[in-house]
């Protein structure tokens, strides 16, 4: 097996792991546990609603705004992503989601550093179906999120899911946009495997110790591009040079 391979496949592993343990072997009286955290994430969503409506519409018009405006659509699902970012980061300030201010930071960085080096670009003509139907999936399971929000959840999920608040509907827009990336085997590695381990690591907090089954579609998402990275290792390398080719 490649060494990129087995680091690929072994690192998925070992967060995914991760973040089952996490949490289940804590005593509940520690600061930080899966109820406390649940609760910061809830309390998190209900103070704002009116940025997760904002957030809601914006992701409508970026959308709509990169099918009819393709010479805009990089600018504008990049910058959106980006916006998503440090509006998640921003949000987990308020109640000391210290990792959340960590790591969309982070993504928000490789994001600009992999749009300034031409290895993102959202050409749909040149996008496999399968892509298309999983990029837009992700997308809308991070805009109608069935979770933290109050009842009845799926006409409220419709109107305020933590989309650019928290991070598990906002890690899920991340993957769909990087599954909507169509630089088949020159996208950044280092963006893509940083959004994977996050999507596997929240992802497996929600539905292993919370029981938010609705995260299930995050490490679906997160599983779908770790098969891709893997595929296109074996794509990269089975390519010839092009002195190989030339002779």
């Amino acid at each position: 097996m490649k060494k990129s391979t087995r680091f690929i496949v072994g690192a998925v592993v070992l967060i995914l792991a991760f973040s089952v343990i996490a949490f289940n072997f804590q005593n509940h009286s520690l600061p930080l546990n899966a109820a406390t955290l649940y609760e910061k994430l809830v309390q998190t969503t209900n103070d704002f609603k009116i940025l997760s409506v904002i957030n809601h519409l914006l992701l409508i018009l970026i959308i709509l705004g990169g099918f009819f405006l393709k010479k805009a659509r990089n600018i504008l699902y990049v910058l959106f992503a980006t916006y998503l970012c440090i509006c998640a980061a921003i949000c987990a300030l308020r109640h000391g989601i210290y990792i959340n201010c960590l790591y969309f930071p982070l993504i928000a960085g490789l994001i600009v550093s992999a749009a300034r080096t031409g290895k993102i670009r959202f050409d749909f003509s040149r996008l496999p179906l399968q892509d298309k139907i999983i990029g837009g999936t992700a997308l809308l399971g991070s805009f109608w999120y069935l979770a933290l929000v109050e009842s009845p959840v799926g006409v409220n999920a419709l109107i305020y899911s933590p989309l650019g608040v928290v991070n598990c509907p906002t890690t899920l827009a991340l993957c769909g946009f990087l599954i909507l990336n169509s630089e088949h085997g020159y996208r950044s590695r280092t963006l893509e495997l940083f959004v994977i381990f996050g999507a596997l690591f929240f992802g497996g907090l929600g539905l292993l110790t919370m029981n938010v089954y609705y995260d299930s579609i995050l490490i679906s998402a997160a599983l779908y591009m770790t098969g891709r990275l893997w595929k296109e290792s074996y794509v990269i390398k089975e390519r010839p040079s092009p002195l190989e080719a030339a002779l």
